[in-house]
């Protein structure tokens, strides 16, 4: 099994953007990701959250999630909990597990060739914006 990473998206109001589930099923159709899990959140202007899983959905709702390989349950409670908490007021947030099935190619290819993987490690986005941004900033 590939890499496994829990990705929240966060959008105002009651429902993520379409575009979203463009880039989603783009990256899933083209091998890249497979999504094994998925929770929605949402919180109201009370801050009160609801949750619920892909299977409470209604059937109309659940052709924009066709990308979703299967779900395994690997959000626990106290994760969803725990998320939700970040979530903001009158927003909507999915909540998933994606595996990267990009690298399991590209780790074969590794071990095929008696090589390893050294290191793998996630930069946070905050930080990959800045550093893009400085390098820009240095060839301007």
């Amino acid at each position: 099994m590939s890499p496994l990473e829990v990705l929240v998206i966060e959008c105002p109001g009651d429902r993520l953007d379409g575009g979203i589930m463009l880039a989603l099923t783009s990256a899933v159709d083209s091998g890249a990701l497979r999504i094994i899990d998925v929770t929605f959140v949402h919180k109201d202007g009370r801050g009160r959250v609801t949750t619920s899983e892909l299977a409470e959905l209604e059937e109309h709702e659940l052709a924009s999630y066709d990308v979703v390989d299967e779900t395994l349950g690997l959000l626990s409670l106290q994760d969803i909990a725990r998320v939700s908490e970040r979530v903001s007021i009158n927003c909507s947030a999915v909540l998933m597990v994606i595996e990267h099935t990009w690298t399991g190619q590209l780790e074969r290819a590794v071990l095929k060739a008696n090589g390893r993987i050294v290191m793998q490690e996630r930069i946070p986005t905050d930080v990959a914006f800045a550093a893009l941004e400085d390098a820009r900033r240095r060839r301007a």
